[in-house]
């Protein structure tokens, strides 16, 4: 227990880098997996954040979801991108 209480914090914050990461490369190269994989980031710190805040496991199931399916998206047009 004592662990996660660092290392879901420091989590939460590489994924935060990752979605700005993620919306500059969007909105700079305009390449729309950018914006994609910076949603999927987001969703994965609210997913750690209200894991955290004590939320019920179906809406964290919904959340983790929604971003996997962002994510998988954003690879689809990784992989189409020429």
């Amino acid at each position: 227990m004592a662990l996660s209480l660092v290392v879901t914090p420091f989590a939460m914050l590489l994924e935060l880098v990752i979605c700005v990461l993620g919306f500059y490369l969007g909105y700079t190269k305009k390449k729309a997996y950018g914006y994609l994989f910076a949603v999927t980031f987001l969703l994965f710190a609210l997913f750690d954040y209200l894991g955290q805040a004590g939320l019920d496991a179906d809406s964290l199931a919904t959340v983790n979801l929604v971003a996997v399916l962002a994510a998988l998206a954003g690879m689809y047009l990784v992989l189409q991108d020429k």
